[in-house]
């Protein structure tokens, strides 16, 4: 049980309702958050902290243990979750990403894992006023568009942050009355990146009135954005939007919705002004496509999708879940779409793999190329199930499409193994 505490809350903190994951870094911030939770939320707040692996150990397990004291004294249960040692730096290097990004990455998967698979309502991060402040000045020096001049969202998603207009003053004033100690990122220092460049360099010379502004810019930006609010993309492997609103959409809004979908698909810049004027034109003619900045564009007369590019993979099946290009292969509960093997009739070796120029499947109505099946699927691709007997099927229903079988396969007990592909 923490100590009772007299110290007032700083005006501006918002804590939504449901059972709340705090993503707890032990620096000043999040433990600010964290000790506010523990007088307002604390039988519905628990914190999560991520180990990335990046800095020395000795200074981790410095971290770690004050993490744990301080999440033991106010009372809020702790988990700690480490990356492996190479995976950052692995993630940065195949994305052509920095590691400040692919940290990010790979910190929010796990969040947003634990969120999703133990009934949490929100993830709560613990960005305050200068952090909204830097990012939108970042945002401006480096010439992003205007609607990325709305900052940090205080709810995107299942994402909610409380003290996104608490300046940080507040909060260093309120953990001193509190006896509280932080750690501090050895990193935070690292001028090379520019947030911390603009923190250390920009911020401390800034007036009160100059990031007031920032924040107004911030807000009316936001407001605007609410009038015209982003194109959905849904959230399965690939991005998705209606062709209408496609075409009726601003074209910021058109921007918006392919950037979205090349960033969550790893592109790591900015995309071309030509790519959204041409997507406008594959938009307007209703069919066809084509591939720019690591991705496949299809244009059908009811919708625009964006599929990430993939490389050609071949994985062995052996029965158990397998993961490969950022999905999985295994057993379901069969619903009316789902395929149903009898698996005693596969000859091994099984192999998963991306299709390829001259696959052919057999299916009741004879031989069918799968580039065909593709064509009309309006995809660019597909995944196809292969024994040494030829090709056991083609799964395409997570990319939009329909999943095919083998008629070797269409006389098979109803209780045989039912096989998908789903995002991991």
């Amino acid at each position: 049980m923490r100590p009772s505490s007299s110290g007032r809350i700083p005006e501006g903190v918002v804590i939504p309702g449901g059972r709340l994951l705090l993503a707890f870094s032990g620096g000043s911030d999040s433990l600010f958050l964290m000790s506010v939770l523990s007088r307002v939320a604390p039988e519905r707040t628990e914190a999560l902290y991520v180990d990335h692996s990046l800095r020395p150990r000795r200074e981790l397990e410095h971290e770690i243990r004050l993490n744990k004291e301080n999440a033991e004294r106010l009372g809020i249960p702790l988990r700690i979750e480490r990356i492996p040692d190479g995976a950052v730096d692995k993630l940065a290097s195949d994305k052509g990403i920095g590691l400040e990004a692919a940290a990010r990455t790979l910190r929010y998967s796990i969040l947003r894992r634990v969120c999703s698979s133990e009934g949490f309502s929100y993830i709560l991060t613990a960005h305050h006023r200068e952090d909204q402040d830097e990012t939108v000045l970042m945002r401006i020096l480096s010439g992003a568009p205007f609607y990325a001049y709305q900052g940090i969202l205080q709810e995107d998603a299942a994402v909610f942050r409380p003290i996104l207009s608490v300046p940080k003053r507040d909060i260093i004033t309120y953990l001193s009355g509190e006896g509280l100690s932080w750690s501090e990122d050895s990193t935070n220092g690292d001028t090379g990146y520019l947030r911390n460049s603009i923190r250390h360099h920009l911020m401390p010379v800034m007036t009160e009135s100059c990031r007031d502004s920032l924040s107004r810019i911030a807000s009316s930006v936001a407001a605007f954005r609410r009038r015209f609010p982003p194109l959905d993309a849904g959230d399965g492997f690939y991005a998705e939007t209606g062709r209408d609103a496609f075409l009726s959409a601003m074209p910021f809004q058109r921007e918006e919705f392919i950037y979205r979908a090349l960033s969550r698909m790893g592109y790591p810049g900015r995309i071309p002004r030509a790519l959204a004027e041409e997507a406008l034109r594959k938009a307007e003619e209703g069919k066809g496509g084509f591939r720019s900045c690591g991705a496949h564009f299809i244009f059908t007369r009811s919708s625009v999708r964006i599929y990430p590019e993939i490389r050609d993979s071949v994985l062995q099946f052996t029965g158990e879940p397998l993961s490969f290009c950022g999905l999985v292969l295994g057993s379901v509960v069969p619903d009316a779409l789902t395929l149903v093997f009898n698996q005693e009739r596969f000859v091994p070796p099984v192999i998963i793999r991306t299709s390829r120029e001259g696959d052919i499947i057999h299916l009741r109505g004879g031989r069918k190329k799968v580039s065909e099946l593709e064509k009309d699927m309006h995809l660019p691709y597909s995944f196809v199930l292969e024994d040494r007997a030829g090709i056991a099927a083609v799964f395409a229903r997570i990319l939009g499409g329909r999943d095919r079988i083998a008629a070797r396969f269409l006389d098979d007990s109803p209780e045989g193994s039912a096989l998908a592909i789903s995002m991991e």
